[in-house]
């Protein structure tokens, strides 16, 4: 199904892929896009490929005559047993090629130096300078919207 994705800066996309949506504990809908773009291919020379990430609808516009309702939706994975109502997380911290990154526990992009850290402390991390949030497990998804709760409500010392 197509839609038009805004990115950051205000440009948009029109036309990606939207395959399902999710339904975050917290309500928050989720949305599996697919952005087609060029990639290198093995040998030389430039192939077709498809960048796939989640987003809220916020990130969408959609297309006239394309209802976000009607898209697929898929069940949540099922929390581990003991997990129920906690969140926990891992920060891989800056090495000299890479930036720190906040991981969801379990993420199989975390590597072996990630340590621990409680939700408030992924939050201090995040709200620093070169830390970023993985988009291959759930700590984008779930922390950022969390960091940025509330920004839009903080009066300009200007005025």
């Amino acid at each position: 199904m197509p839609i038009t994705l805004l990115l950051p800066d205000g440009q948009e996309i029109e036309r990606v892929r939207l395959y399902e949506r999710q339904q975050l504990g917290s309500g928050l809908w989720m949305y599996r896009i697919g952005v087609p773009l060029w990639q290198t291919a093995v040998g030389g020379g430039v192939e077709a490929a498809e960048y796939g990430t989640w987003v809220t609808s916020d990130q969408l516009r959609p297309i006239p005559g394309v209802s976000l309702d009607r898209v697929p939706k898929t069940p949540r994975p099922a929390v581990a047993a003991g997990a129920a109502g906690r969140w926990a997380w891992r920060l891989d911290g800056r090495t000299r090629s890479r930036a720190a990154t906040v991981h969801a526990e379990g993420c199989r992009l975390a590597t072996e130096r990630a340590v621990p850290v409680q939700t408030m402390a992924a939050l201090d991390a995040l709200a620093r300078p070169g830390t970023a949030a993985c988009t291959g497990c759930d700590a984008a998804e779930t922390l950022l919207p969390i960091l940025r709760h509330g920004q839009d409500d903080v009066p300009d010392p200007g005025d």
